[in-house]
């Protein structure tokens, strides 16, 4: 039995929100960041993605042009984000600086967090939309643009926090913890892209690369390019991704396809020596044995309507589960302690809202089991 691609896997949409920030009002321009965006958006729509560009964005317009991407996102989709420009870490989180933003004191950190754009609350929006998986390219990874002469500063030094991803997540970094990304190798290099963009598009174009291989070659390709000039610059990643993603395979394939389930042969019956009516066999419903290593009863019903006859067989605890199973795979909190205490057993199970976004298929199964259960 082949598994391939269903058309529902299919029609699952890709979007990316590209932005390029060069031309600041009161901190150090930028020489690359917006021609950074421009080539990032071209290869992105070249392997299938709507892109929303955004040039040297204030915080309004930042603001507004994040809100028209959201509002496109439907449960299931891809998400894709680059950002190019500064960005600072302040107490382990990580603002992206919008072009009116105006260099900060040391005692003026409130102003950083309410005028800045928090990278974790980017996030989490987008999983609340329910995303099947974000990539968040981060090349933000400069010198702290609000460090004074005297070494005060908001924010680390230089570079970006490890982001704490939650599950379905992406993130690449230019460079590692603690390390600055470079615009270019020196004055009289020509090429129009930072160096680790430059390094970074063809290898995101290429169809046969996995994503966690994208950023491996992309780092070892950008350390190889820096240390021609005597720099350190080691691009990071975190990945809590299940699964390959292929970001550049058109028609919606994005993940491993499964490989091929070989049953076994089927044993040969005896030969029947009696006359007695044989009994018709039994229907032939789902199993409803919670699968070993997820401990999901219907591990499909998030794209699969369920029958009664599968129903049917279930106890009220069992119902119970599979009901709430179908949350907790979008991530949903749970204020009942045993369900909560169910569902953290399962390495899937990555809790980050109360409230969860649910497809229509999900939507039927949930109305049709609690159907069962009064």
């Amino acid at each position: 039995l082949a598994l391939g691609t269903s058309p529902a896997a299919q029609a699952q949409g890709r979007f990316a929100f590209v932005v390029g920030n060069d031309a600041y009002d009161g901190l150090e321009p930028l020489k690359k960041a917006v021609n950074d965006a421009r080539s990032i958006a071209a290869s992105l729509r070249k392997i299938g993605f709507e892109v929303t560009l955004g040039e040297n964005l204030t915080r309004r317009n930042f603001v507004a042009k994040f809100g028209e991407f959201e509002n496109r996102i439907q449960p299931g989709d891809y998400a894709f984000l680059f950002y190019s420009g500064h960005g600072v870490e302040l107490e382990g989180a990580n603002y992206l600086i919008p072009v009116d933003l105006p260099k900060v004191a040391a005692n003026q950190q409130s102003v950083l967090k309410d005028e800045g754009i928090s990278t974790d609350n980017l996030i989490q929006r987008l999983k609340a939309r329910g995303t099947r998986a974000q990539v968040l390219v981060l090349d933000a990874c400069r010198e702290n643009p609000f460090r004074d002469t005297k070494g005060r500063s908001v924010g680390g030094r230089r570079g970006l926090a490890p982001i704490q991803a939650p599950g379905g997540v992406f993130v690449i970094y230019s460079a590692g913890v603690g390390e600055a990304a470079l615009d270019r190798l020196s004055d009289n290099d020509a090429d129009p892209n930072s160096v680790f963009t430059r390094r970074f598009i063809p290898l995101l174009e290429n169809a046969n690369m996995p994503l966690v291989a994208v950023a491996k070659e992309t780092r070892a390709k950008v350390k190889s390019l820096a240390g021609t000039i005597g720099q350190i610059q080691s691009p990071a990643y975190y990945d809590e991704v299940d699964g390959d993603l292929f970001l550049a395979r058109l028609g919606g394939n994005f993940s491993t396809p499964a490989p091929p389930i070989v049953l076994p042969p089927a044993p040969v019956a005896p030969p029947i020596t009696r006359i007695d009516p044989v009994p018709p066999p039994p229907p032939v419903v789902a199993n409803v044995q919670p699968a070993a290593r997820s401990g999901l009863i219907f591990a499909d019903s998030d794209r699969r309507h369920l029958t009664r006859d599968e129903l049917v067989r279930l106890s009220p605890e069992q119902l119970r589960l599979a009901r709430n199973e179908i949350y907790a795979r979008r991530g949903r909190f749970f204020r009942d302690a045993t369900l909560a205490a169910h569902f953290a057993r399962f390495s899937w199970y990555k809790p980050f809202a109360w409230d969860v976004p649910l497809n229509p298929v999900e939507k039927a199964n949930i109305n049709l089991i609690q159907s069962m259960e009064r």
